[in-house]
């Protein structure tokens, strides 16, 4: 986890809202009572594309939001005014309070109401339920499954509360307007850092977002099945076409023009070895079997080799050195009718072969 998220507020839309809204402020800051309208109705934009934004970086959605018509209807976006009463409730109550169990306790109560705000908002982003985020028992949930991440979101919270003090107060230096743009961004950050985590830490605290590596995973996986389906109904016509039609051809062309055959020969191979001729799944296999012992996958060549002996007993390798070596894995593995299925009748398969005496050296070894 990294401060990226906050590179979220530097988008064009995020820097666009704040140099339209902060000229707003600034006018109905200086209109007084006239322009208070003026400062509820952009501030109830600004606020509700806070919320935008978290859910924006959470969901991992690419670029950052507009804030459109739908998003500033009264209407629609709630959060603001729900958390806006939500606190307006848990400062009356702890007042209650703070007459039973005196000031220091209220203080302290108080502060880990602000500190569990980040994790109210989070449980609401992802349940979608208010009512669950303000139970304690999700809150505490929420930050135990965060872990230091939660860490990390409260020292940004504090790291732009102080210089947003910073700026309120000893911000003279700099023009009104900027202070107010500042501010807004300050407050942006926040939430896209709030969104960020929770994106980042979506296995963590159960959270499945519009966007993330696996699901971009699986629709790729979804696509590549898709048209591997649409080859093999091509490969299944010429199959079942006979002398008029050339499967095998079909498959080397695409196995040689991948990048990867191996994988080519693997997926094609699952595929026509439950077909009902075993010819052409014994053809493909023998160009997959050397690939698997090249990459060192002895176990899947294995497995390979023994279904086809099985649907096959004549399959073969396509050369002696690899039946040996074949044969030997399989003695190594404990699995010694392999060996000898493989072995028998080597001369015929492969008459003046190199491997000729090692396979009768093998042969006598798996036949005692």
């Amino acid at each position: 986890m990294t401060l990226r998220p906050l590179l979220l507020t530097f988008h064009t839309a995020p820097l666009l809202l704040i140099a339209i809204f902060a000229p707003l402020i600034r006018l109905g800051v200086s209109g007084g009572l006239y322009g208070l309208p003026l400062l509820l109705i952009i501030g109830s934009w600004f606020f509700k594309y806070g919320f935008l934004l978290l859910d924006h970086a959470a969901e991992g959605r690419p670029g950052a939001p507009v804030l459109t018509a739908e998003a500033i209807n009264p209407l629609g976006e709630m959060r603001p005014l729900a958390y806006a009463l939500a606190a307006f409730g848990f400062y009356a109550i702890t007042s209650v309070l703070g007459d039973v169990v005196g000031p220091n306790v209220l203080t302290v109560i108080r502060l880990l109401g602000l500190v569990a705000l980040p994790a109210v908002m989070a449980t609401q982003t992802v349940t979608g339920s208010l009512a669950r985020a303000l139970n304690p028992v999700a809150v505490v949930t929420m930050i135990v499954r965060l872990g230091w991440a939660y860490l990390l979101i409260i020292a940004v919270v504090v790291v732009a509360g102080l210089i947003g003090r910073a700026i309120v107060l000893e911000g003279d230096a700099l023009a009104f307007i900027l202070r107010i743009a500042l501010l807004m961004w300050l407050w942006l950050a926040i939430f896209a850092f709030l969104g960020g985590v929770l994106h980042a830490r979506r296995f963590e605290v159960g959270f499945e977002p519009e966007h993330s590596p696996e699901r971009r995973q699986g629709r790729e996986e979804k696509d590549l099945d898709r048209e591997r389906d649409r080859f093999m109904d091509l490969v299944f016509a010429e199959y079942r076409a006979g002398g008029r039609g050339n499967p095998w051809t079909t498959i080397e062309e695409r196995a040689t023009r991948s990048p990867t055959p191996l994988t080519e020969y693997a997926w094609i191979y699952e595929r026509v070895a439950t077909w009902p001729n075993p010819k052409l799944a014994d053809r493909v296999a023998q160009q997959l079997l050397p690939l698997l012992l090249a990459a060192n996958r002895n176990g899947d060549a294995l497995r390979v080799v023994k279904a086809r002996i099985e649907a096959n007993s004549e399959f073969r390798p396509v050369t002696g050195e690899q039946l040996v070596r074949l044969a030997e894995l399989a003695r190594d593995a404990g699995d010694r009718p392999l060996a000898r299925a493989l072995l028998i009748n080597f001369d015929q398969h492969f008459p003046d072969d190199p491997a000729r005496a090692g396979a009768r050296r093998l042969t006598e070894q798996v036949t005692r």
